[in-house]
């Protein structure tokens, strides 16, 4: 590596940095030769810093692609991962502009090298090149979103690792740390493409819920429903003198119907017991007190536990058990003559 050296300063700097390139490429095309797992030794290292980086100075060069995968993902660790010195600053935005431009052209090699960049740097180099695409597509030119937005279908691997990454970032400790409304429509549109992203969906909760983009994912809030219930409540009161009764009857059988597909789908985040409270306001109806009520004892069933209707007992993790709101409406009239039966012997069958 010394002669390397001796030859580079003969060179300027956009041909050194090229150089330098050239010969990891073929450094590490021989480890590869000799095993697996090749150590990246200090002194290529050194010369990326010193000629690529150029501590304290700052230039750089765009990396070389290669041919090989696994070249690529050494050389592109090689140039990026943090060593704790002066040149992580230029190392990072250098990375930005990298993976910034690769989104824009959808190079789909750079975004796997990013994605196992994500993957296993400290997070808090993480949020840096994170901030960095958020700037670029979601601040700078209105509209840009879309051009991330687009990579998800070219590189799944990615999008994942950059929600970990926003996650991280929007902690919503301050006004500058509050996700921008493109960014988590975005995010919005990825899990609804693919739901696998939903393992790192939970930790964007807070985000999601409070620009109300849990809509699009097909789950249905407790908050979301009580404005409904209190508004049938309301139009009953009003139709009750006018001899309505037919038609509250058909009112209260659909919002059954609805509640009995929401429970059985696991799209109702909310616990049987705040429908129970919150329905007790509204006129008696047998279909809706059955749903309600659950099902009763049974003979143990092949795929659901005795008396269980999925996912309506326990809130998906990361909800807490949503409060009722008994007190919430004090002034809305309540019906006494409606009440559960939480032992009545209704036969039940699961939906399929």
């Amino acid at each position: 590596m010394s002669d390397i050296r001796h030859s580079l300063l003969r060179r300027d700097a956009l041909s050194a940095a090229k150089e330098v390139l050239y010969h990891l490429d073929i450094y590490f095309s021989s480890q590869l030769q000799s095993g697996p797992l090749p150590i990246v030794d200090k002194g290529p290292v050194e010369l990326l810093e010193e000629f690529v980086f150029q501590v304290p100075k700052d230039r750089g060069a765009q990396p070389k692609e290669q041919s090989k995968d696994s070249v690529r993902q050494i050389i592109f660790s090689s140039l990026f991962s943090p060593q704790g010195n002066k040149a992580d600053d230029s190392r990072m935005s250098l990375l930005g502009k990298l993976v910034s431009m690769a989104v824009a052209v959808c190079r789909v090699p750079v975004l796997e090298c990013a994605a196992s960049w994500l993957q296993r740097t400290p997070v808090v180099y993480c949020v840096r090149l994170a901030r960095a695409l958020v700037d670029d597509y979601c601040c700078l030119v209105p509209g840009s979103v879309q051009t991330l937005k687009q990579i998800f279908s070219a590189s799944p691997r990615f999008c994942c690792q950059f929600i970990t990454s926003v996650t991280a970032l929007y902690d919503l400790s301050s006004d500058d740390l509050i996700p921008p409304l493109d960014l988590l429509e975005m995010i919005a549109s990825w899990i609804f493409e693919d739901p696998r992203v939903l393992q790192v969906l939970m930790t964007l909760q807070l985000h999601l819920t409070e620009k109300n983009l849990y809509g699009r994912l097909g789950l249905i809030l407790f908050d979301h429903v009580v404005p409904l219930v209190e508004e049938i409540n309301r139009l009953a009161d009003e139709l009750n003198p006018l001899n309505a009764s037919q038609e509250i009857e058909l009112s209260l059988d659909r919002l059954a119907q609805a509640l009995q597909v929401a429970m059985a789908s696991g799209a109702l985040l909310c616990t049987r017991d705040d429908l129970r409270t919150l329905c007790s306001r509204l006129p008696h109806n047998n279909l809706l007190q059955l749903v309600i009520s659950g099902p009763v004892p049974q003979s143990p069933h092949a795929t659901l536990p005795p008396g269980f209707y999925p996912h309506i007992h326990t809130p998906p993790l990361g909800y807490g058990a949503v409060p009722a709101h008994p007190a919430a409406h004090p002034a809305l009239p309540t019906h006494p003559g409606h009440t559960f039966i939480s032992g009545v012997t209704f036969p039940f069958r699961p939906i399929r």
